[in-house]
C-alpha cells in the first residue's frame, strides 16, 4: 500500500525531469547560426596509438539576439582504423548578432593499426541557448585525408 501513495508522485517527478532538459529545437526568432568545422592539422600518430587532433570550429550568428555555445560534442562513429571517440567540452562562448566566434576544440585521436588510409569522418554536436532554452545543430564532416 505504501508503495502505490509514492509511486504517482514518483512517476510525475520523472515526467517533469525527462521534459525540462534540451529542447532539441531552436527557440522562436532565432536563424540556424552557421557552423564551420575543420581539422585545424594533420594527425600525426608516430609510433603511438593515440595523437593530438585540434578541430577549428567557426560560429555566425546569424540571428537578431545574442546565442551562447554551452557544449560541443565531437565522435567519428563509423571510422574502422583511426578515429576520434565520443569526446564534449563545456563552453559559455556567447556570440552577438552578426558576429563570427572561432572556438577551439581539442580531441585525441585512436588508432589500430599503423597503416591508415581510411579518411576521417567526424559528427559534430554544437548545442546552444538563447532566450532561455537549448537546442543543438548537428554538423558532418566527410573526408579528411588519413594520418600520417
Amino acid at each position: 500500500m505504501q508503495l502505490r501513495r509514492f509511486a504517482l508522485p514518483s512517476l510525475l517527478l520523472v515526467a517533469i525531469a525527462c521534459g525540462s532538459g534540451t529542447n532539441g529545437g531552436r527557440p522562436p526568432g532565432i536563424i540556424r547560426p552557421e557552423i564551420d568545422v575543420n581539422l585545424a592539422n594533420e594527425v600525426f600518430f608516430g609510433s603511438g596509438s593515440t595523437a593530438p587532433a585540434t578541430i577549428d570550429i567557426r560560429v555566425t550568428n546569424t540571428s537578431p539576439q545574442p546565442i551562447t555555445v554551452r557544449r560541443i560534442d565531437v565522435e567519428s562513429p563509423a571510422m574502422t582504423e583511426w578515429g576520434l571517440p565520443k569526446q564534449s567540452h563545456v563552453y559559455n562562448e556567447t556570440i552577438a548578432p552578426g558576429e563570427t566566434k572561432p572556438i577551439t576544440f581539442f580531441a585525441t585521436a585512436r588508432t589500430i593499426t599503423s597503416r591508415r588510409s581510411e579518411p576521417l569522418s567526424y559528427n559534430t554536436r554544437v548545442e546552444f541557448e538563447a532566450a532561455g532554452q537549448r537546442w543543438q545543430e548537428f554538423v558532418r564532416v566527410v573526408g579528411t585525408r588519413p594520418p600520417m
